[in-house]
């Protein structure tokens, strides 16, 4: 039998606490304004490959993520691949979101308006201070922002709520005339060495480097987690493979990406010594992917090496893991200076949410576990996934505190540390 008052009491503490959002793709508020949304908006991202997954084609997506197409045609491409994922924990959020914010319960081609128009009209309001602030409680979001091909960058947020984070994984990526091309006209320079390269990537960090909060590798979407120790003679005479091609911003001309792998790892190195140098945390995704790839490449036992030979550097890695949540956890556990983060964890399954989180209470120095991160394009993404990631916490620590295990006094604390005290602690000391 339930203890009402016990469940009660730890339910409103834990409803109440504030919140670091560890990871998020959010738009900014003021680019948000701009932009023609709808419903379908909200299904960009993980989501969208729910869908994909289901069965979307490559021309059903094309279609919905096109302004122009109407809505009704929309609905009817997405309605099938609804109906096989309006069960899973990315539609969940998403319904949460919904019924909560837009007074919806039941999504079809009449409410699918009726929200588009809504959205429309929220953007004339303070949205983000309502829903991020307001309704969910978050203090702070580390946000990884995607601007254009090359590659992502520092952006000025529209508030101080939103801290900046860095990826460079395309333009360590590159291999082809174009991106050469592209790259040159972007930084308005002249690469002709792989030393000219790492000056201009140092340069522009030195501009950036006050604003940024983390580092972020994503690169296992296109290659695995090993990243060999190579020398600088090495890393030439594969970048060198590039400088031969013919620059031009629409030259087919590229190098076969496995070639080029002696750069990427030398640059991969050469830019974490430079965040360990400035005290500034490496977020690396590990887990689950996008459509199509190869889930072998994510598995965070390839970081080995590099986390064995970086141990002034402080590593937050993403997902739980999943599939090799276990295999995540006895890392964190082993190596003082890795972390384990939650993120997205909420919306892929509510069910490894709470198994993890009981595998951390009884495995992982409390300090350690960052609890939340919606990994959302949208903010109706992200307070859906942080309300599952409240109730999972509340079911979880109830039953320890039913059992004995923790005090009640115990549990509280161990909410407030993964939700934010940890994440403060390690991204903005």
């Amino acid at each position: 039998m339930i203890d009402k008052k016990l469940y009660k009491d730890l339910k409103n503490s834990i409803d109440s606490m504030k919140v670091i959002d560890t990871h998020e793709h959010v738009m900014y508020e003021s680019e948000r304004r701009l932009k023609n949304l709808n419903f379908f908006n909200f299904f960009y991202g993980y989501t969208l490959q729910d869908l994909v997954s289901s069965g979307l084609t490559q021309t059903g997506l094309e279609k919905l993520k096109n302004p122009e197409v109407d809505l009704k045609t929309k609905w009817n491409i997405f309605q099938p691949c609804w109906e096989n994922i309006k069960c899973s924990g990315h539609a969940k959020a998403i319904k949460i979101a919904l019924k909560d914010i837009y007074n919806i319960d039941n999504i079809n081609l009449n409410s699918i308006e009726e929200i588009t128009e809504k959205i429309n009209k929220y953007k004339k309001t303070e949205y983000y201070e309502d829903v991020l602030k307001k309704r969910s409680k978050i203090e702070y979001v580390l946000n990884d922002v995607h601007l254009d091909g090359l590659g992502y960058e520092v952006r000025e947020p529209d508030v101080d709520y939103f801290f900046s984070v860095i990826r460079k994984d395309e333009l360590f990526r590159l291999n082809s005339a174009e991106g050469l091309a592209k790259t040159e006209k972007k930084y308005n320079i002249s690469i002709n060495s792989l030393s000219a390269f790492v000056d201009m990537v140092d340069s522009d960090f030195e501009k950036r480097k006050d604003r940024i909060y983390a580092y972020k590798i994503s690169c296992s979407y296109n290659r695995n987690l090993v990243f060999e120790d190579v020398s600088f003679d090495k890393a030439e005479k594969s970048f060198s493979k590039v400088l031969k091609l013919n620059r031009h911003d629409y030259s087919p001309e590229n190098v076969p990406f496995n070639e080029m792998k002696p750069f990427q790892d030398y640059m991969y190195h050469h830019y974490i010594r430079k965040m360990i140098n400035h005290n500034i945390p490496i977020q690396i995704h590990t887990g689950v992917n996008i459509a199509y790839n190869d889930a072998r490449n994510t598995n965070p036992l390839l970081l080995t090496d590099l986390l064995l030979k970086y141990k002034e550097g402080r590593f937050d890695l993403f997902h739980g893991g999943y599939p090799f949540t276990n295999e995540l956890i006895a890392m964190v556990k082993m190596y003082p200076h890795c972390y384990t983060n939650m993120c997205w964890i909420p919306q892929l399954s509510v069910t490894l949410l709470k198994n993890t989180l009981d595998l951390l209470i009884d495995m992982i120095p409390s300090n350690k576990i960052f609890g939340f991160g919606g990994d959302y394009l949208t903010i109706e993404g992200t307070y859906g996934a942080l309300k599952i990631t409240r109730e999972a916490i509340l079911e979880v620590l109830y039953k320890r505190v039913e059992s004995n295990w923790l005090s009640f006094e115990e549990a509280i604390e161990f909410a407030e540390k993964i939700l934010y005290k940890n994440a403060k602690n390690f991204y903005l000391k």
